[in-house]
């Protein structure tokens, strides 16, 4: 099997994986996880203030269905299940933790990258310190709901509810200047 055919598996695999009710219950622990370390970072360092956000119902569901597809859906393919290694993978552990390591850097670093390249609006928010400590926060906590769970969809889940609860609750969309 050649390397596009190990691609195409994995992918496939991480999509049709199911995860467990073991797993959703992780993904709820890692959520907490979050929310009692970034929550307290996200204030000291002015990257959150309560302001919900106030949108019509279709202007809502934009933002949700957007974000689940960008940043979520994408950066869990890019991140997590394309580097890591799939459910079958029989890699030594010190193969499996330097990819992770690798993943977790690359995505921290892909943010400021991004909106420098793409979207300049965001580039103090994506180079707060405060913010990158989130971001790596999150990308382990990311690492670790895949690597439990072997799908997509546990990290997807998390990643989703961290960044429309952001968006929507704590100011995240106007600091975006979106």
């Amino acid at each position: 099997m050649n390397w596009l055919e190990r691609i195409y598996h994995k992918v496939i695999s991480a999509l049709l994986t199911v995860p467990t009710l073991e797993s959703w219950l992780i993904t709820v622990l890692l959520l907490l996880f979050i929310a009692l370390t970034c929550l307290p970072i996200g204030f000291e360092s002015g990257l959150l203030d309560v302001r919900i956000l106030h949108l019509s119902f279709l202007g809502i569901v934009k933002v949700l269905v957007s974000r689940f597809f960008f940043p979520c859906f994408a950066e869990e393919l890019l991140f997590r299940v394309l580097p890591l290694p799939s459910k079958t993978s029989n890699s030594p552990i010190k193969s499996q933790l330097i990819m992770a390591f690798i993943s977790i850097v690359v995505y921290v670093v892909a943010h400021p990258i991004f909106a420098f390249l793409v979207y300049q609006k965001a580039f103090g928010v994506f180079t707060n310190p405060g913010f990158l400590l989130s971001t790596l926060i999150l990308g382990i906590t990311l690492t670790i709901s895949y690597w439990h769970s072997r799908s997509i969809w546990s990290p997807i889940v998390i990643h989703w509810i961290v960044v429309v609860v952001w968006l929507l609750i704590f100011d995240g969309y106007s600091k975006l200047d979106l």
